[in-house]
Parts: structure tokens; sequence; C-alpha cells
């Protein structure tokens, strides 16, 4: 993506889930100026979605020198939209807040609702195009505004006396601006609103408006189910329009995408790439995309609701990677939930009792003489929980929560399950209120004072707890009195025996937080972009997988023996990936002793690669899941064919 200057500069750094994943190879870049920095490589926002602090809307983004720069709407009540703040990074991480880089003083024409800052550097200028006065008619003043500035952080001041588009055409409210410099210098700019969306060519000025060869000036190039929001951008030669669906209020918002080789179209719808997650955050939309340059890394920059928030104007800033397929189509994106407070703060957790919580030297850690209790916004079910844990003071008992009722303000008394370190080992157990329950107990040597990585698997009743070594759970158990709600951790209160000296001591230190659905796709290690998938009930490795939920499983614990795991089929319920006669099968399942065993498989570490991830099968011990010739087998493996037997889960 050029606008002269590359978009934001980001890149995929190798982190662990569930299974594991492996840094993405490089592509080709594209030349920019001014020159980018080199920031680290994270594989979504690793410091935690939201972004920042506050409520923004409509990210559009771009490099200038060594700081990334975030230009978003504030995200108020209508009238109080009468200013813009910009944000800059020179890592990602450590965001510095700019404010009021566009104020309405400076925009005479324009009285309020300003909105979708775009930026633009060019011939030493720096431009910000931006809506105003949500015009409803071509009777009132407003429209398409831009702003300039000698400095990226402003302040910008209006550039024309008036608006560049400041009526209808094509039936497309001039709204949503997004401003793109082609290969070949020429720049356009996409708007618009109303379920109407129009392209025009920008002078070299950049404040004024050219025409089309044909004579023209506004281009209607509207796809299917356009709302608002429009974004372009350029990777491999394919031009890829983006837009937002739906009511912006609503859940329903999202954003789909079209591709073309002109950046003029048509387009035509392909499919919808981000939409609201029950479990994450609602009214997922209006993006905008950046590149790693030197790269072929993307991600996608967009607004979200949290999910307890009802006020329509509440919503943050996030980002998450994109990945394309072969064909050049976009998998449908994921909204990761994972904070390792490395920015140095705890946007989007809420704390509840009397505990100090403080994002500091790159973890969250809790001091207090009681107890604590720190939630994010979510409400997963099946799920894949997992953090550092440092039990830091042996009267406390400390550790990981899930599927949890938030307690009244002030109180730290929830209702869910709890997973904690204590100074005898670990306990899995269910809080009602202040009553804690154990349901299972294991002993863990060097329990106070180390850290250690701890998992949960919740999947349906199945409970399996993981510390240290992933292999074999800690703890395997079954309940079933809570199936939904927020993760978090807690430090609960002392032994009473630890006296009135240990007041104000560290209790326990959090980081690496990662939270998960259980669905996964699995690419194969030795072969890029090519994922284990169904076709016709046959399992193989294929790229370009349509639909898209052909190649996504279920881990469920084993249907042979709960501490294995099964793999159910995202879009065909109760098939589950199984071995017959040393070929592999999705089947549907079948009330047998032989199918259980055949459908259970052993996950172990990567014969090539210990980070990711090998399936050896429970009823032959020594074959594992691989491919060959693009079909899946079970079969004992030479050190020679390990990469084929070999999976990154994503």
């Amino acid at each position: 993506m050029v606008r002269t200057i590359r978009k934001l500069s980001v890149a995929l750094a190798s982190a662990a889930l569930l299974l594991g994943f492996a840094p993405s190879p490089a592509g080709a870049g594209q030349p920019a100026a001014p020159p980018a920095a080199a920031p680290p490589a994270p594989s979504t926002a690793e410091a935690g979605n939201p972004i920042v602090e506050g409520w923004y809307a409509d990210p559009d983004v771009a490099v200038y020198g060594d700081r990334f720069w975030i230009y978003p709407t504030t995200s108020r009540s209508y009238s109080e939209q009468t200013f813009m703040d910009a944000f800059s990074s020179t890592d990602m991480v450590h965001w510095t807040k700019h404010p009021k880089v566009l104020d309405i003083a400076d925009v005479p024409w324009a009285k309020y609702a300003l909105w979708a800052p775009a930026p633009v550097f060019r011939d030493g200028k720096y431009y910000l195009y931006f809506a105003a006065n949500d015009i409803q008619d071509d009777s009132e003043l407003g429209g398409i505004g831009v702003a300039v500035s000698d400095r990226p952080e402003g302040p910008y001041k209006d550039a024309i006396g008036g608006p560049l588009v400041d009526a209808f055409h094509n039936g497309a409210q001039p709204i949503d601006q997004d401003v793109f410099i082609d290969d070949d210098g020429q720049a356009y700019m996409y708007y618009g609103g109303w379920g109407h969306a129009n392209v025009v060519k920008l002078n070299a000025d950049m404040t004024s408006l050219g025409t089309f060869p044909d004579g023209s000036t506004y281009k209607e190039i509207t796809p299917e189910n356009y709302t608002e929001g429009s974004f372009m951008f350029k990777r491999g030669g394919t031009y890829y329009m983006m837009w937002s669906e739906g009511g912006w209020t609503g859940p329903d918002y999202s954003v789909s995408y079209a591709m073309s080789d002109s950046p003029t179209g048509p387009f035509k719808k392909i499919d919808r790439v981000l939409a609201q997650d029950p479990a994450v955050a609602r009214g997922s939309g209006h993006n905008s995309v950046v590149n790693v340059p030197g790269t072929d890394i993307w991600y996608i920059v967009y607004h979200r609701r949290p999910l307890s928030e009802t006020d329509g104007n509440h919503r943050a800033l996030a980002y998450d990677r994109i990945h394309f397929n072969e064909d050049g189509t976009i998998r449908p994106v994921t909204m990761k939930v994972k904070d390792n407070f490395d920015d140095g703060n705890a946007v989007g957790w809420r704390t509840y009792g009397d505990a100090d919580w403080a994002a500091e030297h790159n973890a969250y850690s809790v001091t207090s003489s009681s107890a604590g209790l720190a939630l994010q916004d979510t409400d997963f079910s099946d799920l894949i929980y997992e953090a550092d844990v440092t039990l830091r003071h042996g009267g406390s008992e400390s550790g990981l929560v899930f599927r949890a009722s938030p307690p009244e303000a002030g109180a730290e008394g929830f209702h869910g399950y709890y997973a904690d370190l204590t100074a005898k080992g670990l306990v899995l157990g269910k809080a009602t209120g202040g009553e804690r329950t154990p349901l299972a107990t294991a002993r863990l040597a060097g329990a106070v004072g180390g850290t250690h990585r701890v998992r949960v698997e919740a999947i349906g009743s199945s409970i399996k707890v993981y510390v240290d070594d992933m292999a074999e759970p800690r703890i395997s158990t079954t309940d079933s009195t809570f199936t939904s709600g927020a993760n978090g951790v807690h430090a609960d209160r002392l032994s009473p025996k630890a006296g009135k000296a240990a007041s104000g001591k560290p209790l326990a230190r959090f980081d690496d937080v990662s939270i998960r659905s259980n669905v996964f796709s699995f690419e194969a290690a030795d072969a890029p972009n090519r994922f284990i998938r169904h076709a016709w009930s046959r399992g193989r490795v294929d790229p370009d997988v349509t639909p898209y939920a052909d190649m996504q499983w279920k881990v469920v614990p084993g249907l042979a023996d709960p501490s294995a795991v099964s793999l159910e089929s995202v879009n065909f319920p109760g098939h589950f990936l199984r071995r017959r006669d040393g070929e592999v099968w999705s089947d549907a399942r079948a009330d047998d002793a032989g199918y259980r065993a055949d459908a259970t498989w052993r996950r172990v570490p990567g014969l090539s690669d210990r980070s990711l991830a090998s399936f050896e099968s429970y009823d032959a011990p020594g074959t594992y899941l691989r491919h060959r010739d693009a079909l899946l087998y079970t079969e004992r493996v030479t050190a020679a064919e390990r990469p084929d037997a070999t999976f990154r889960a994503w």
C-alpha cells in the first residue's frame, strides 16, 4: 500500500498459543518516502487491544519519518465531535497522544461531526482529509474537506476555504474518504455513505479534483452491501477495495472487500473479512490496512465496541493480522485477545476489590493485603486461556479466572472458575461470590517465586489445566456449573498467618496473556499456505480453501480418551478427522469404540519444530498424521519426513 509514504509498518513475530505459531516468509515491498522505522514484529496487538485509552473510531494510519501515526475520529456525541487527536509511536507498542491535531476553529466552514481523517504526505506537506457537518442534502454546507500542515502532529489548517466535495453525487453522502496514491503517482479519493460509493481523481496539488478520460469527475463504484467506510490498498498488482456494512451502532457492522485489476473497478464483493465475535467485541468496522515494508505481512486497523458497552459512541481502536490465500483472496480475520503489557498500561482491563494493580516492567502486578480481581471484557465458552503466572507470596493464591461473571463495583467476589498457584501446588476450583470450592488439586514443585506458564482448556464440561509442560495436563476434570463468561486474573486473600507484616507486599505477577476459542486452522510446516481440510470427506492439505470453514477444526477432548484430542469439522458438526486403513477422512461420528479410537489423537510437540505440533494416532502409536501428495495419512515417518507431520496452528 502506497500513499507516497508507506502505510503503518509492523512485522510478525513467532508466538505460542495452543499449538504454536511461526514467522511468516518475507515478500516484496514498496519503496517509500520518508523512510519507515523498523518496529518489533507482533502477530497482533501483542500489548493488548484496544491499543490506546479512550473512545475513538474510523482509524487511518501512516508512517512519517521514524514514527507511526494513527488518525481516528474522536468518538463522542454528535455535537462534541469538533476536534481530532492523533497517536504516534516508534515501536507500535508505546503510543504518544497528540491532542487536537485538527480543531474546528481552524476550519471556518465546519461546525461539528468531524469524521474519518485520512492522512497523506506529498511534496513536503502533510495533508489530512476529513468529513464535517454530516450534511443531509445539497442545501447544507459541509462535506469532505482537506487540511494541511508542515508537521504530522499539526496543527492542520483548512487548505481551500470550503469543502472539496460539498454535495451528493451518484447518491453518495460526502463522508468517510480514503486517499490512495498509485504507483504511477496518480492520487485517488474513495468516499461515500448512504449506500453509495464514489471514486475521484486528485490533482497533483492534492486540493483539487481531476477528471476521468470521459470527462466525468465522480465515478460510482458501489459494491454489494456497501454502507460506508471506503478503503483502498494494492498488493501484487491487485487493487483491494474494502468497506463497512450494516449499522454502525449494531452488532452487524462489519468489513467486506472486493478485488480488481484497476483502481477504479469494477468492484464485485468477494466476502466479509471482519465481523463481530460474540466472545471478543461487537461492531467491528471502518478500517484501514497496513503493510510491513519489504514483506508480505499485512494488518487491518479498525474500531470495535467492547461487549458490555451499549453507548454507540463507545468505540475503541484495535488491529489484527490479515492473511492472504495463494489466489490473493483474504481469509476471515480473527480478533485475537492477547496482552504482554509491554506498553506499560492495562487498557481494556477492569479491576475489582481493594488490590493495587499496575502494568509495569512488562507485566501486570497486584499488591494487596486482601484480594483483587482484574477482568477483560470477554465472554468465552469453549476456550484456550494461558498466561505466565508468578506467585510472589506464599500466603497468596493467585491465578487465572475464566467463565466469570463480573462482580459489583468495589467487590472481588465473582462467579466462575479459577486455576490458582498456591504454596502447595495447583488448584482448580469454582467461585460463587465469596465462596471457593476446590474441584481438583495437583502438586507443583517451586510454585512460589518462579514463573510458570499456566494454560486452561475448557471445552464444554471438560476442564484441563497445564503447567509448564503442555504435553500432559496436571488437572483434568469435568464440571458444568458455568458455561461462559469473562476472563481475567486474580489474587486471593493472604493467609491470616501472614499477619500485618504482609500488608502491601506483592502477591502475584502476570504476563503474556492469550485467550482464544478452540477453533483452529492447521498449516503444514513445510508447505506454507496449505492447510488441513476436508473435501468430499477425504482429509487433504490444500491451498486456497473455499469455503474457508472446510479448513477449520474444533479441538475437543478425545472421543476415546479425554486427555487426548479429537478434531471436529466446524462446518459439519459431528464429523471428526479420523484414521481409516492408514488414510484420513472426515466421517460422521459413530457410537462404537473403534470409531472413537480412530478419531482420537495424541497432541505432541512438532516432530520437526517443537514450537509447533504433531498428532500421533491414539490407536496406532508411533504413526502420525502427515501429508503426502496433498492427501492425509497416518504413517510412521522417517527423520526426513518429520516436516510432513508437523503443523502450525492459526
